[in-house]
């Protein structure tokens, strides 16, 4: 069986009200159902917000995952883990991500791109490298339940 692990959006807000806390927490909850059985998610709220790419690095390290699935500042984190199979969801793309990507990389990096500006401009740098990249332009804030279907059928029929 292939170990996965799937590390979610952090919870950013500063000052967030309890409407804002418990929308993060609903689609936590969504997300973990919707992925259940595939891997195994990482609190990612408990890690060092000053050093979280570290931290998510010395995870993936630690643990040596077949597949990794990150969303948002996680995929971020995991976008140049270039001898690593990963998903990534609304990752910030820059263009030092892109030197040097070596062919591995390339095919087994999936992005997913919602339609919110940032992110729209992070899909067109992205696919510049990357051909497994998609936008989806009618999910302005896309999470990890909107592609489970996707998630499903890469992390199963790729080897």
């Amino acid at each position: 069986m292939k170990k996965v692990l799937i590390f979610p959006a952090p919870f950013s807000i500063q000052k967030a009200t309890v409407d804002q806390q418990n929308d993060y927490m609903f689609s936590l909850l969504k997300d973990e159902v919707a992925l259940e059985g595939i891997g195994d998610f990482i609190e990612v709220n408990t890690l060092n917000k000053s050093d979280y790419c570290e931290e998510v690095r010395r995870i993936i390290a630690e643990q040596k995952p077949d597949w990794i699935i990150a969303a948002s500042e996680s995929a971020t984190a995991c976008i140049n883990l270039h001898q690593q199979k990963k998903i990534l969801i609304n990752p910030f793309v820059k263009w030092g991500d892109l030197n040097n990507v070596p062919d591995y990389a390339r095919l087994h990096t999936y992005g997913f791109f919602g339609a919110l500006p940032e992110q729209e401009k992070s899909y067109e740098l992205f696919q510049i490298v990357y051909p497994n990249a998609s936008w989806f332009v009618n999910a302005p804030n896309l999470q990890l339940i909107d592609i489970k279907c996707i998630i499903h059928g890469i992390i199963n029929s790729i080897i």
